[in-house]
């Protein structure tokens, strides 16, 4: 099943499909659901070192192998490289098999090929201790791993180029890595490209404030929930956005793009005197916006222009509009291939129309909350900056967040990256007032 789920996120790579996390087959015992979520999680987060990798030990070159088969030799050179409970025998012969299987029965003998290589170009292990695993940017034969710790390769495969090299290393788009060496100099890049490499925690938001990493389950998720009302799964940095607003005294709140509605019910906490209406362009995200808030008096989900009821009565309107999610790369593998100039010209003007299509809902005085997960100045400083002066705008704070945690550390300092504004129009004065 994998593979042949990989062989069409080929097909759509770099725009790989955000669906791809969400493997469900009742022909899969628990066991091996968890392995083939795990396989794909691996495949997805560090595609661009699997496919580097593959093809320096590939005669044909990636582009001239059929889509299939290169799905099923990332999650070969997954399992031989970044799982190391896998044998590799077995990671050898049952894509071999598969591959005889459902694409070609010569096929076979090129992939055992390839496979057999990448075992063969597989060196030893390096300790998290070791100075070639802390500085594995600077060796064309070093791949960093999640924990720490890091593969040492048979020879240097790597690109000599070192900005190139950290894209191969941290599995980036070139364009991202690019964009961040020259807005954010090296070192920034850096730390966000190891931060990258992470396997990001589970975070819940307790009702006071406090955070905790989960690692108990899903069952045990749902009855953490529920025995503590006001708790929910959010990242520091995502909450941050909602909470520099607690000083304000709201009766009417829009979360125009409330998505799944996390910031919804935080908004809903820190403000229990205020009425809620959450909104979301996409018409899957506003049912599980009216199940999930399903009884509750105080929060009305809200179809897309249909406002009319507050238009000009807002008093504090939240904006966590579309972003590139450069800031959440580890929570959003898909994210970190697909970015380009187009791309991220097409997201600013998305989110300069859902300002301009939801501000009139202000009430004079009142107050907007614009936030992303993103780490870029031209979806975050630069959008406020024309707000500013685009709708005679103040802004009251304004918090970009670089993303915490490196590769080894504990959960508990893994911080996603994000930016967030508060902002507010003044009220329009009378002439008689400007006298």
């Amino acid at each position: 099943m994998v593979n042949e789920r990989l062989g069409r996120q080929v097909v759509r790579y770099p725009d790989l499909a955000i669906e791809s996390m969400n493997l469900r087959s009742r022909q899969l015992e628990a066991r091996e659901l968890a392995f083939a979520r795990a396989l794909e999680s691996s495949v997805l987060c560090r595609w661009r070192t699997l496919e580097h990798l593959v093809s320096a030990c590939s005669r044909r070159s990636w582009a001239r192998i059929e889509p299939s088969l290169r799905g099923a030799l990332l999650a070969g050179a997954a399992q031989v490289i970044l799982m190391d409970s896998v044998p590799d025998h077995a990671a050898v012969d049952e894509t071999v098999e598969w591959c005889k299987r459902r694409v070609r029965p010569d096929s076979g003998r090129f992939v055992n090929g390839v496979l057999r290589g990448l075992i063969r170009l597989r060196g030893e292990v390096i300790e998290a201790e070791d100075e070639r695993a802390r500085s594995w940017w600077l060796h064309r034969d070093v791949v960093p791993l999640a924990d720490g710790r890091a593969l040492g390769l048979g020879r240097k495969t790597l690109p000599d180029d070192p900005a190139s090299r950290l894209a191969i290393q941290s599995s980036i788009g070139d364009e991202l890595i690019s964009s961040w060496i020259a807005s954010a100099g090296w070192e920034t890049t850096l730390e966000r490209c190891a931060h990258c490499l992470m396997t990001p925690p589970l975070m819940i938001a307790g009702a006071g404030g406090s955070f905790e990493v989960w690692t108990g389950g899903l069952t045990g998720l749902r009855e953490r929930l529920a025995a503590e009302p006001g708790s929910r799964v959010q990242d520091p940095t995502a909450a941050s956005a909602v909470e520099s607003t607690r000083a304000l005294s709201p009766t009417c709140i829009v979360d125009f793009c409330a998505g799944r509605g996390t910031k919804t019910g935080q908004l809903a906490q820190v403000h229990p005197a205020a009425r809620v209406l959450a909104g979301d362009a996409n018409e899957e995200r506003r049912c599980e916006l009216a199940t999930a808030f399903e009884g509750d008096p105080r929060i009305e989900v809200v179809e897309p222009r249909r406002y009319g009821s507050v238009l000009g009565s807002v008093d504090l309107l939240v904006l966590d509009v579309p972003c590139s999610n450069s800031g959440v790369l580890p929570r959003r593998p898909q994210a970190r291939y697909r970015a380009n100039r187009r791309r991220m010209k097409s997201l600013r003007t998305l989110q300069r129309q859902i300002v301009e299509e939801s501000i009139p809902l202000l009430a004079p005085g009142a107050h907007l909350l614009y936030s992303t997960c993103s780490l870029e100045t031209a979806e975050n400083e630069e959008q406020v900056d024309w707000l500013v002066k685009k709708f005679d705008a103040r802004v009251v704070l304004q918090n970009r967040i670089e993303p915490e945690g490196r590769p080894g550390d504990e959960g508990s300092g893994y911080r996603d990256g994000g930016f967030h504004a508060l902002l507010t129009r003044e009220p329009i004065r009378s002439h008689d007032e400007s006298c």
